[in-house]
């Protein structure tokens, strides 16, 4: 796939390629539009929720459907953040090879009533129709150590998809994932060895588990999409289709589908852009805004909800409503902290040393509405002081000390002065499981139209290849040209 809308046909796979993967053998001649119009657009994303609508998506407004005989996504009204969350993962998965970062993708249930939901089917049913095959699930292991081993391993094999599966009741974190996600090209090391390699790596991410959470770091590198069936065991449903066959039946359709609305987004000039998320700037102008301007939701919007459930935050955010409540705007001292707060920061009474450690910690974090400060000691028999900040008030970003200005030589008013005596829808439907298996204003895209290139330098205006790394033995999919990188991802 290219920048202004071209994409590459049947032929323009070497003949080797073709007979040692059959998948690429994927011929859309007449079915994508040159110059899609709004109508194909519109009609393609209704042939895509059409195909999907018997999956629970948590948020979506149901009807009963009678060909099927039970309740179905209602794809004559918009479609919810859960839904509008997996068509963005549909078309990320068909443009991932060719734009240099893309978000992850979260697909959750319930804990418990969750295990049946659908989420493994929906994870190959995306893959299935942008890469031709089914992807292999890869569990979470033991401990951290494990899992980071794992995904660094599933990195360097270079494949289209990392799925990592059965995370249950866990509240996901990976170094190596947030940098895979966010850096190109990134660095790890080879497993066994005491040697680095070069991760160049486009596969797109996708974390399936029943009551599956990821941590503040990650909650914006991911889209989540959550099912729910509405019952106590999904894994009973039954279904007259089965939706993973007519996927590979239709996947010629499906995959024309994308690209036409892939297409018309390139080619239209005056979309309506969504809130920016950093390092995923080409993503949002290729995949997000297209999908914005046909009616869905924004999935950035749900970055904030997730961050809120991220453990660390809520631990933070009721450490300052308590703080706030018994000293207000108020600078303190550690010796002067009210009991309550420090039982919240020390819940295992570890001592002053390490609240102290804690409070340098927090010093700067904005949660919740509020932002701590903290105020150096003026001397080297001094104490460090600090003081709880409304972030909406006018000079939340000033520094607290008062300093007076005199003409005559004389000291800045201390603050410990004062400190010394302080104190988540609609209607849920019930989806299926597989029964027969059981930018800028002005439309300008200076950004997102620039060619990827990792090894590419500035050198006087001009841009300069340097070529990958010489080390084959342990090189990933990288993308040169976008056109040879959409070859390989079909």
């Amino acid at each position: 796939m290219q920048t202004r809308g071209h994409s590459c046909g049947r032929g323009a796979f070497p003949p080797d390629l073709k007979r040692a993967v059959p998948e690429l053998l994927v011929d859309l001649t007449g079915l994508v539009p040159e110059s899609p119009s709004l109508g194909d657009a519109q009609a393609a994303l209704h042939t895509i929720r059409q195909t999907f609508q018997t999956f629970c998506f948590a948020d979506a407004e149901s009807v009963f459907d009678t060909a099927f005989g039970m309740d179905v996504v209602d794809i004559n009204r918009p479609p919810g953040q859960d839904e509008a969350a997996f068509l963005n993962a549909l078309l990320t998965a068909v443009c991932r090879a060719s734009i240099p970062l893309a978000p992850g993708v979260l697909i959750r249930a319930a804990p418990v009533s969750g295990a049946g939901a659908g989420k493994g089917l929906l994870a190959r049913c995306i893959s299935l129709i942008a890469f031709g095959r089914e992807p292999h699930a890869v569990t979470g292991g033991s401990n951290r150590e494990e899992r980071e081993k794992r995904i660094t391993a599933e990195l360097l094999q270079g494949g289209p998809t990392v799925f990592l599966d059965n995370l249950n009741n866990t509240a996901f974190r990976s170094d190596q994932l947030a940098s895979a996600i966010t850096e190109r090209p990134a660095r790890v090391r080879i497993l066994g060895k005491s040697e680095m390699a070069t991760l160049n790596a486009t596969a797109l991410i996708i974390l399936t588990g029943n009551g599956l959470t990821v941590t503040e770091d990650l909650a914006r590198r991911f889209l989540e999409i959550q099912l729910d069936p509405g019952i106590e065991d999904p894994e009973t449903r039954k279904f007259p289709t089965d939706v993973r066959a007519d996927v590979r039946t239709r996947r010629n359709t499906l995959l024309a589908a994308l690209i036409t609305i892939w297409r018309w987004g390139r080619h239209s000039h005056d979309l309506k852009q969504g809130r920016a998320l950093g390092s995923f700037e080409t993503w949002c102008a290729w995949v997000r805004d297209p999908l914005l301007a046909l009616g869905c939701p924004d999935p950035v919007n749900r970055i904030t909800a997730a961050k809120r459930q991220d453990t660390q935050r809520q631990e933070t955010a009721e450490v300052f409503a308590v703080w706030h409540s018994h000293h207000g705007d108020s600078p303190v001292i550690q010796r002067n902290l009210h009991g309550a707060i420090s039982s919240l920061i020390d819940t295992q009474g570890r001592g002053r040393q390490f609240i102290a450690s804690q409070l340098n910690r927090l010093s700067g974090t904005r949660v919740a509405g509020f932002v701590l400060e903290r105020q150096p000691a003026d001397s080297n028999w001094g104490v460090v002081s600090y003081r709880l900040q409304r972030t909406e008030a006018p000079d939340a970003k000033r520094p607290f000390h008062k300093t007076t200005t005199v003409e005559s030589p004389g000291l800045p008013e201390d603050p410990l002065n004062a400190a010394a005596g302080g104190s988540p829808g609609s209607k849920t439907h019930r989806g299926h499981r597989e029964h027969a298996e059981q930018q800028p204003s002005d439309g300008s895209r200076s950004l997102s139209d620039a060619p990827y290139d990792p090894y590419a330098e500035q050198a006087g205006g001009e841009t300069s290849r340097s070529g990958p790394p010489t080390d084959s033995a342990h090189k990933t999919n990288n993308t040169g040209e976008a056109d040879v990188a959409w070859e390989m991802s079909l």
